[in-house]
């Protein structure tokens, strides 16, 4: 950019849930303008990106990642980030120190107004260390406050938990909340226990509760079709909550790295809490005693396989999991059947699992994929799609050429050098005569001399390429993408994850077939 023109400025804020202010957001906007219009810099329009009520552990949010893609594009309108301070960035030490190597490296500025902290400045590795460590120790500590105070509640007789299905939240005088049994759904409760007892089948019993329209559990927010599902049921058939037992402490929270998803890991049952409370049993002890024993038998019989980390989405051998959605409810299209055998089929699980979605249409995983494949690849190889491929192909091989010639430049007059020198040293030895000193600094340089040789990169206008040539090995690896997809699919699932956010699959009728239409969002 002409230094003559004033530097161009985006801004980034966040505000965490744990802070809830979303006062916050104009805030932080209003202190970077003020230091951007203090410094006569220009605001971009429609650069400034924001998070509002997200965690800053994780990277996993809509507005910062609009940003690294702005900001990492050959063709931004910005020079400079503006930020409140570093923990609006990240609040993870090693997030934070990554992102900013990354915008440096990308030559963007960025700037922690409040703090003080440039990037293009010497110390600016270390301040953000500082500031990222200090940031990292607030999350840990407000965890361990939190989790002190939820003990504290749970000592004092209050629910320290959250809603529980079959129970209401009574508030307290002095802050807290008791639990007390809500009876309409404490028979739900008992019906389910039952059904079980008698041999009803988890999916069975999510059928029947969904069939006549009784509110699931905990509804998620902006869930189309909130149901019941079987996983929620066979967790209600754990609870000791409902034979009157509070088990608290049972598990701890962890986030993936790099993600904001929690993930339950259990603690020694040393550092469990148990109280009996017989004022909210909702079970008797025969019917949990039946109930148990059954599941244990199911266990017996069709357990062992252990749970993933991840959801099945993320952590899918399967190249379109997690990308195809239900055009009716919205729900990720998942492998219904045939995971053990030979043809295995997508299908909606809130249809399958839950009987909570009309949509039954079943397609086979290995047909969908291929004819996916196909439109993709002729929807890469129109032309406009081919010359932007070529245009960022180029792009790289002019960057690899000019760093090429750079390190041969260097090379070579680091060989010059030593040449020079082992002129002057085989000239001092022919007029004083041999000398150890001398016969091993000549063996010291001929040995660098020889290493230089071997190691000397190829000329850089080697990498001149025919344009026809380039043309032509583009079209053939883009040819190839079905291929290349499936050879690495956890790898290809990343890299399609990077352009396509979701495909939507809407049920179709056409000459008495069912079938699917496919809609993509880029």
């Amino acid at each position: 950019m002409d230094n003559s023109q004033p530097m161009r400025y985006a801004i980034y804020a966040r505000y965490s849930s744990d802070q809830q202010r979303q006062t916050s957001i104009a805030d932080q906007l209003r202190k970077c303008q003020e230091f951007g219009d203090a410094q006569g810099w220009l605001p971009v329009k429609n650069c400034i990106y924001t998070d509002a009520a997200i965690s800053g552990v994780s990277t996993e949010r809509p507005g910062l990642q609009r940003m690294l893609q702005a900001a990492l594009s050959p063709h931004r309108s910005f020079d400079v980030i503006l930020v409140d301070d570093t923990s609006r960035i990240s609040r993870s030490l090693p997030d934070a120190i990554q992102l900013f190597q990354r915008l440096s490296f990308a030559g963007v500025r960025v700037i922690a107004v409040a703090q003080g902290i440039d990037s293009q400045s010497e110390q600016a590795d270390v301040l953000v260390t500082v500031h990222g460590l200090v940031d990292s120790l607030y999350v840990k500590e407000l965890a361990k406050k939190t989790h002190r105070g939820l003990e504290g509640a749970f000592l004092r007789g209050l629910h320290a938990g959250g809603r529980c299905y079959g129970y209401r939240n009574v508030p307290v005088e002095g802050g807290g909340v008791r639990l007390e049994i809500e009876e309409s759904e404490a028979e739900v409760v008992r019906r389910i226990f039952q059904m079980s007892a008698t041999g009803a089948s988890l999916k069975k019993i999510a059928f029947a509760l969904n069939a006549e329209k009784l509110a699931p559990p905990r509804p998620r927010a902006g869930t189309k079709h909130a149901s019941w599902c079987p996983s929620a049921i066979r967790e209600m058939l754990r609870r000791e909550l409902y034979i009157g037992q509070v088990v608290w402490n049972r598990s701890r929270f962890v986030k993936v790295p790099g993600t904001n998803k929690r993930i339950a890991r259990p603690r020694p049952k040393s550092e469990w809490h148990i109280v009996e409370r017989p004022e909210l049993r909702i079970i008797s002890d025969e019917l949990w005693l039946a109930v148990q024993a059954r599941q244990a038998t199911l266990q017996k019989l069709y357990g062992g396989q252990r749970q993933g980390l991840l959801n099945r989405s993320a952590s899918s051998g399967n190249l379109l999991t997690g990308f195809l959605k239900c055009g009716l409810c919205g729900a990720n299209l998942v492998i219904v059947t045939g995971r053990r055998r030979r043809h295995a089929t997508y299908g909606c699980p809130q249809h399958f699992y839950r009987g909570a979605c009309s949509n039954g249409i079943r397609v086979r995983q290995d047909n969908l994929e291929s004819q996916l494949l196909r439109e993709l690849q002729v929807a890469v190889l129109q032309p406009e799609a081919i010359e932007y491929t070529l245009q960022v192909f180029q792009h790289q091989l002019e960057t690899t050429r000019a760093e090429t010639c750079q390190t041969q430049e260097r090379t070579q007059e680091r060989k010059r050098i030593l040449e020079e020198q082992l002129q002057r040293l085989t000239g001092a030895i022919a007029e004083s005569g041999h000398s150890t000193f001398l016969l091993q600094a000549i063996s010291e340089r001929e040995a660098e001399l020889t290493e230089i040789d071997l190691a000397l990169p190829a000329r850089c206008d080697s990498l001149n390429q025919d344009p026809a040539k380039i043309r032509r090995f583009t079209i053939d690896q883009l040819s190839a993408l079905p291929e290349l997809l499936s050879t690495d699919v956890a790898r290809a699932r990343t890299e399609l994850a990077r352009h396509v956010t979701q495909i939507t699959m809407k049920p179709s009728e056409a000459n008495g077939s069912q079938h699917y239409v496919c809609e993509g969002e880029a």
